[in-house]
């Protein structure tokens, strides 16, 4: 009961936003049925009960803007949180349902106008992760949005664009790191998850924090591509994974440990 309680409380700061913004409802479902509260649409988006492994039973499928129709084809999410932080991370799962380029993007909006900055795409039919690091870059009058483009298609047929647990977070604090660099899966986990590092690493230096920034997990000279988590004595919550090469810190991925 303990142990749940603390999870609880750490889901709590988790989509609260621990000094930072955050989207509510990032996997699209209430319970055992689809949920689009929070987001809103230029064309159409339906909940759709597919989903990636650890993502539920739900998505949000967005309607690709049509050339001879409703364009573009955007949900996006209002961002109302004081924007404080220089740099932020994006990240979700996606894939299309055409192999048109579908996406997620920072980008804000104006009395109705909406204007996308830098982004991710993919074009594959399996879900993928997507990762894109940026700023808002407002001014007077914008709100910040997180867009997901469902992609273009002309003709009568309506392509969709497929997404879920869409997440937004902070990373000030940690200049010039890349957090695509690698990808965690599966998120969240309850024993043990892989982390795959687009290179292979030498003599890196891996630590787990918690959300306090204290270290709880340290592996020195770590070579190679691939590496197994294991939550070991580590409780339900939320952690980060740094990677630091020649004394930078090259990576700040979030790890979500179930019960």
């Amino acid at each position: 009961m303990k142990n749940l309680f603390s999870f609880c409380v750490l889901m709590l700061v988790y989509f609260s936003g621990f000094s930072q913004p955050v989207i509510q409802n990032n996997s699209f479902e209430n319970g055992s049925v689809g949920d689009l509260s929070g987001w809103q649409w230029t064309c159409n988006a339906l909940s759709d009960s597919s989903a990636p492994e650890n993502g539920g039973n739900w998505c949000i499928k967005v309607a690709g803007g049509n050339v001879k129709g409703c364009f573009p084809g955007y949900a996006y999410y209002k961002i109302t949180s004081p924007l404080n932080e220089p740099e932020y991370i994006l990240t979700c799962w996606a894939h299309s349902e055409t192999n048109s380029a579908v996406g997620i993007y920072f980008g804000k909006i104006n009395n109705g106008i909406i204007t996308i900055g830098l982004g991710d795409t993919t074009s594959s039919l399996e879900w993928e992760q997507l990762s894109v690091t940026s700023n808002f870059n407002l001014q007077l009058g914008d709100t910040a949005i997180v867009v997901l483009n469902g992609g273009l298609t002309g003709g009568p047929f309506v392509n969709f664009g497929y997404f879920d647990l869409v997440d937004l977070e902070s990373i000030s604090g940690f200049s010039d790191i890349d957090n695509s660099i690698c990808n965690i899966f599966p998120i969240p986990f309850s024993e043990h998850t892989t982390v795959n590092f687009n290179s292979d690493l030498k003599n890196a230096t891996l630590i787990v924090t918690n959300l306090q920034g204290i270290q709880l997990k340290v592996i020195n000279n770590f070579y190679g591509r691939k590496f197994d988590f294991f939550r070991d004595n580590l409780v339900s919550g939320i952690y980060f994974l740094q990677v630091v090469v020649n004394n930078k810190v090259i990576t700040n991925k979030k790890i979500l440990i179930a019960e």
